[in-house]
């Protein structure tokens, strides 16, 4: 328990501090920094988004950190402080990012791109992409679930490829597939405000790419698709060790998947945008 708080603590705070130092410096993109739409309304409302969203992560990092400290001080079980941080850092999460996109959605409205676009009317094709991953990821759990141990399944593994972290069957897919509903929430609620605020939809990079809202949310469910892709690799990999005794497929291979993804994203982020002539 105390080395997940410390570990997810760490995580986001590192993630807060390059966001706060680093995103200013590497202007508006599709890929680092907070991505929200209203960031994009401007330099200076990107760099300030950045700045306080970057804080505000850190912040996130320490309360988790401590307040796994905190459990651990109190003697709460391992299995159940697990759940507890789980919860906490979920709804942590959640409240900070809302707290940034009001926060840039406060400082864009003066931006002159604000008047520049109509509202976006709904499609169901801007959430088909994370609706249709999101059901096989599902699947895939209910597939697995009856053939998995009900009381203790490795669900965390060190660079050895070894476990060293353990859940029950509920609490693991509660809170994966909790997490995963997540993404599902954000992206319905990015398009039913880009019905009435386009902006949210908004993308840069730099100031000669655009990606006007429409294609905006095209572009958002794909990323967000593409974020399930990675949840049912690690749900497989998880359930065949559980299961098997050993990993699907090398626990590295996880980690540089994820540099292809972000290629992709890059070469939808050139498809879908439109390059502005000055």
């Amino acid at each position: 328990m105390l080395w997940f708080s410390l570990l997810i603590g760490g995580i986001l705070i590192v993630a807060g501090i390059a966001t706060y130092f680093f995103a200013p410096r590497v202007g508006p993109n599709p890929i680092f920094g907070v991505r929200v739409g209203y960031a994009y309304a401007s330099r200076e409302v990107w760099d300030a988004t950045n700045r306080f969203g970057g804080v505000l992560l850190a912040l996130v990092g320490v309360g988790i950190a401590l307040f796994g400290v905190l459990l651990q001080m109190l003697g709460v079980a391992p299995r159940a402080g697990v759940g507890i941080l789980t919860l906490t850092m979920l709804l942590a999460l959640l409240g900070a990012t809302m707290w940034m996109v009001l926060y840039a959605r406060r400082l864009a409205r003066g931006a002159p791109v604000a008047r520049e676009f109509a509202p976006v009317p709904f499609h169901w094709r801007y959430l088909a992409p994370v609706l249709v991953t999101f059901a096989l990821l599902v699947a895939l759990a209910a597939y697995w679930y009856p053939q998995l141990p009900a009381k203790r399944m490795a669900t965390h593994f060190n660079w050895a490829e070894q476990p060293d972290g353990w859940q029950s069957r509920d609490e693991f897919f509660a809170q994966f597939l909790g997490l995963a509903a997540f993404f599902v929430l954000l992206n319905v609620i990015i398009v039913l405000v880009a019905t009435r605020e386009p902006l949210i939809a908004f993308g840069r990079w730099g100031a000669r790419w655009r990606l006007d809202p429409a294609r905006g949310l095209i572009y958002t469910g794909l990323a967000l698709a593409l974020a399930n892709v990675i949840f049912i690799a690690v749900l497989w990999d998880v359930a065949w060790f559980n299961t098997r005794g050993v990993h699907a497929f090398s626990l590295s291979l996880l980690f540089w998947m994820i540099f292809p993804l972000i290629a992709l994203l890059v070469v939808l982020f050139f498809r879908l945008a439109r390059r502005v002539e000055k």
